[in-house]
């Protein structure tokens, strides 16, 4: 799985420009194959704070939605920040759910 991170401080004054763009992208992308999830969240102590949140089951299928139009639409928003973005790859071999929360909390001592 791959997982990408886009941190973004808009200008206040762009702030609603960022949102309605931002806002009718999520629903083409989250269509698109090998995506998992595409979320946009504010920053709850910047109201002018955003992150991209985007879940990708494979390489090829973040590189195929690089490529297309719609990414070429979000760098064009780039220019309502007040600062670069802060974009962010990871590559996710191994992911933990409830599953590690209840193992830790059955074992704290193992720690």
């Amino acid at each position: 799985m791959i997982l990408a991170t886009s941190k973004m401080i808009v200008k206040a004054e762009r702030r609603s420009e960022l949102l309605e763009a931002m806002m009718g992208m999520l629903e083409p992308v989250r269509v698109e194959k090998g995506c998992l999830g595409y979320s946009l969240c504010e920053d709850v102590e910047n109201k002018n704070g955003f992150l991209l949140l985007e879940e990708w089951e494979t390489q090829v299928d973040i590189e195929r939605h690089i490529a297309r139009e719609n990414q070429r639409r979000l760098l064009s928003l780039m220019d309502l920040l007040s600062e670069e973005p802060v974009i962010r790859y990871y590559t996710v071999t191994k992911t933990a759910g409830m599953d590690l929360i209840k193992r830790v909390f059955e074992s704290p001592d193992s720690l």
